[in-house]
């Protein structure tokens, strides 16, 4: 289980998204990295374009930039959109970012 690493952000509510990212593509049937590591130039998504070996947020800042969504909502946008078209997968928060533990 993999976790998205959230330190970029400053006092994060919420923890670390889980995510199991093998299984989830293969249970998705996703065979495509450019259907989640997408590029975009001009503000048009490049088909078959990857951005796999890139951090998100070498593109997407903790601010909105322009028409480039913030870091918190790309990775929001990206998993939310295809859960909800394909009526499945999660979409509340709890349901990937599990409860903090307290110290």
């Amino acid at each position: 289980m993999e976790r998205i690493d959230n330190r970029v952000f400053e006092n994060p509510v919420r923890s670390e998204a889980l995510f199991p990212h093998d299984s989830h593509n293969e249970k998705a049937e996703i065979e495509e990295c450019s259907t989640c590591h997408h590029v975009y130039e001009d503000g048009i998504r490049v088909e078959g374009e990857s951005s796999e070996d890139l951090r998100c947020s070498e593109c997407h800042l903790l601010q909105k930039q322009g028409k480039t969504p913030s870091l918190m909502r790309a990775f929001h946008l990206n998993c939310k959109r295809c859960h909800l078209a394909g009526k499945a997968g999660p979409i509340m928060c709890g349901e990937c970012h599990p409860e903090k533990e307290q110290k």
